[in-house]
């Protein structure tokens, strides 16, 4: 399996795909208990033509840093630990600040950051109505 191979979160997957990832968390976890009975075809295509080339260039290409920045910003504001969002990342803390007042970052980094912002935001409540 992909994931397993590259050893990149599941979001990160379903972010280069260009797949929404609340889709793929379905497909891999189930939605209250029950899993995702069909895929949509074009998801599916867009997912199938992921591999591990495609990945592995994301660690080579580099990209505006602003999707990166606004991202991690925004974690930290909210209260994520800098040390361990820099590891979820792959970057030391040196880093991270360091992509926080970046022209650019690599692919993956603003991938990562993005995964990171999606899981985060799926583990905390939904506020209050």
């Amino acid at each position: 399996m992909l994931l397993d191979r590259t050893g990149l979160p599941w979001p990160v997957l379903a972010l280069k795909a260009g797949v929404e990832p609340a889709l793929v968390r379905s497909l891999l976890f189930g939605d209250r208990g029950r899993r995702l009975a069909e895929l949509p075809l074009p998801t599916a295509h867009l997912l199938f033509a992921l591999d591990e080339p495609v990945l592995a260039e994301t660690a080579r290409r580099w990209v505006p840093a602003w999707r990166a920045r606004a991202d991690l910003t925004h974690l930290l504001q909210d209260g994520f630990p800098a040390a361990n969002l820099a590891r979820y990342c792959r970057l030391t803390a040196t880093e991270l600040r360091g992509v926080l007042g970046a022209a650019r970052c690599l692919e993956l980094t603003e991938l990562l950051a993005r995964s990171a912002r999606v899981q985060y935001a799926a583990l905390r409540p939904a506020p209050a109505r």
